[in-house]
């Protein structure tokens, strides 16, 4: 494809040889001849010296050697051009003959259905979704239009899934929250989950991830929400709309989590903790209770970034100080 074509269809200006062949795209360090990468700081234009691809996209304050496509926000852009360079690969429609698919179920127009993968009676899936093989769908659940569930996922029954969300393989949607009371014996009754997960649209819940159902309610992940590999959300959660969850998180039970959120890896949350909008947790932090101003948060338990760094300055220092406390004590100079 010629630069100049590139460029129209990402909504970029031309700077240089816009008859520049790109046919993929690459890293700095790999790109070579016909490739196009992407830059958004100056500090990697030495790196861009030694980059042997045929185009860059730059923002408007960088001036590269090579032909450029110049927009505002490279990175976005950039992410479009993988799209259109890098296309995915289209299942097809149809359904695999080892495929099972209960005659109550409902399949619409342009799906696809990999082999061996099950569908629950009363299901339904929407147009142009993709299921891949071995995808366990249970009864009752409702899956919208062009979603793609990768190989191994389970959804439970009752499970609700807007359009254009992605489960990569091996993730549990719907599977028993962890809830067990004590009888007189000491003993521990489960205690059975009757609710439903609710999914919106544009999710992505990547591989291995868990979902619990609610107790008796719903346990709702809202609109926009990308969720990585190996977390684990708990039952009657919910959580608000473009937050962004990294891996290894573990979210107990009942928590409320607001809107375009950021959670670190290996962030933990303890059970019934309020997080308002727009909070940003740093990896590793541990939140034991309500959140309610915006901002960045970190530590264990989790408070302002700006109170932390203070604390662990002091820590650092903790040695130094005891030394010139015991010099005192021993009414020496420190």
């Amino acid at each position: 494809m010629k630069l100049h074509a590139l460029s129209i269809l990402l909504g970029g200006s031309i700077v240089g040889d816009g008859d520049a062949e790109v046919t993929c795209c690459a890293s700095l360090s790999k790109a070579q001849k016909g490739a196009i990468v992407f830059i958004e700081h100056p500090k990697y234009l030495p790196s861009l010296q030694e980059c042997k691809a045929s185009a860059v996209i730059v923002p408007p304050d960088i001036h590269s050697h090579l032909p450029s496509i110049v927009v505002k926000n490279p990175a976005l852009v950039f992410a479009k051009a993988l799209d259109i360079l890098h296309p995915p690969r289209e299942a097809g429609a149809g359904t695999h003959p080892s495929a099972s698919v209960h005659s109550s179920a409902t399949i619409g127009a342009g799906c696809h259905l990999g082999a061996a993968a099950s569908i629950g009676a009363k299901s339904v899936v929407g147009a142009n979704t993709v299921i891949h093989p071995s995808v366990s769908i249970g009864e009752d659940v409702t899956i919208g239009s062009d979603c793609i569930i990768y190989p191994n996922a389970v959804v439970y029954p009752g499970t609700i899934i807007g359009n254009r969300t992605i489960l990569h393989a091996g993730c549990v949607i719907g599977g028993d929250g962890f809830k067990y009371v004590v009888d007189g014996n000491r003993g521990r009754v489960k205690v059975r989950h009757i609710g439903i997960v609710r999914i919106g649209d544009g999710v992505e819940i990547g591989a291995n991830s868990c979902i619990d159902r609610a107790a008796l309610d719903e346990t709702v992940i809202g609109n926009g929400v990308k969720i990585d590999n190996l977390v684990q959300i708990g039952h009657n959660c919910t959580i608000g709309q473009n937050t962004v969850i990294a891996g290894s998180c573990g979210i107990s039970g009942s928590v409320r989590i607001g809107a375009n959120c950021i959670l670190g890896g290996q962030v933990g949350v303890a059970d019934h903790v309020s997080i308002t909008d727009n909070v940003i947790i740093a990896a590793k932090s541990g939140v034991t209770g309500d959140l309610d101003k915006p901002g960045v948060y970190s530590g264990m338990p989790a408070h302002q970034v700006s109170q932390w760094r203070k604390e662990m300055a002091a820590f650092a220092r903790g040695p130094e100080t005891l030394k010139r406390l015991s010099k005192l004590e021993k009414g020496e100079r420190p």
